[in-house]
């Protein structure tokens, strides 16, 4: 009778949320009430992006750069719970290109199934500009936002990992790992486990920094990426937006290093799409 109890008394402390839980709790759902309202306050919205990127490794002949200007599209897609961000190139090295002065602007006046037909279109175009053999589909800046979408939350395990100053602001700093399969990130149909980090405003739940770590698995090489992101409030729109992203992508075969990439974007002039076909800049 006595172990009985003892094993009773177990499970019951057992039950009883942790401080520590029940403060992850508690992140958790007021970012997932953010990243909700973000959702609905950033689709259709649009902003400049000034993109550089260098490369080197064995399959290059010396370092290579590149600068790309473009605009960049972000959609909220509630169907299927991503985002799809379009970023039309408008110059390379400072060259225009032909025919992407009107092309974001044409798609998005286009009606239903067209205009996202028209939207991954440009999705895939842009890839051309990317320096390296590296494919990379996930180097948008609101992708790990989705992560703390309460209807995604299920598919990762998050643990706290203490407080940090961000923007001059207290934060949590909150890990995160994906455990569902199929996982968000695929490759010719294979899975790539997410984990990283957020950064999580203690006063209102707002993310402020996140953080992507990939380890891609392959037959005869390994390959990592990472992708970092800050945000920032932007007065015009009167919300937090992605304002910079720093990404690295690393290709090795035993010692050698067959890609070295990086690439730095920064985002500004903000500006929301109108169902009309305008672009509106906020106050304008």
């Amino acid at each position: 009778m006595r172990s009985v109890l003892i094993a009773l008394l177990a499970l019951a402390v057992q039950a009883v949320p942790r401080p520590a839980d029940s403060r992850l709790s508690q992140v958790l759902s007021r970012a997932g009430e953010q990243v909700r309202r973000f959702e609905q306050d950033f689709a259709l919205v649009v902003s400049d992006a000034d993109y550089q990127q260098h490369a080197q490794g064995r399959y290059f002949v010396g370092p290579v750069h590149r600068r790309t200007r473009a605009e960049m599209l972000f959609l909220w897609l509630p169907d299927e719970a991503i985002w799809l961000t379009v970023r039309n190139v408008v110059s390379a090295d400072g060259r225009e290109v032909s025919g992407s002065q009107n092309r974001l602007i044409d798609a998005l006046r286009n009606p239903g199934g067209e205009r996202l037909s028209l939207l991954r279109g440009l999705v895939n175009d842009s890839a051309r500009f990317n320096v390296g053999r590296t494919f990379r589909n996930f180097n948008y800046p609101t992708l790990v936002l989705s992560f703390l979408d309460p209807a995604l939350q299920p598919r990762f395990t998050f643990t706290l990992a203490g407080r940090e100053r961000v923007g001059g602001r207290d934060a949590w700093k909150v890990n995160y790992v994906e455990r569902t399969r199929p996982t968000v990130i695929q490759r010719d149909g294979a899975d790539r486990v997410s984990r990283g980090t957020v950064w999580i405003a203690e006063s209102d739940g707002v993310v402020m920094r996140t953080r992507l770590d990939l380890r891609i698995p392959r037959t005869d090489s390994s390959a990592s990426a990472t992708v970092e992101v800050e945000y920032r409030h932007d007065a015009k729109l009167d919300m937090w937006v992605p304002v910079q992203m720093h990404e690295t992508y690393m290709e090795m075969r035993g010692s050698l290093v067959d890609e070295n990439i990086g690439g730095e974007a920064t985002y500004s002039n903000f500006r929301r799409f109108e169902t009309s076909g305008r672009v509106v800049t906020p106050g304008a």
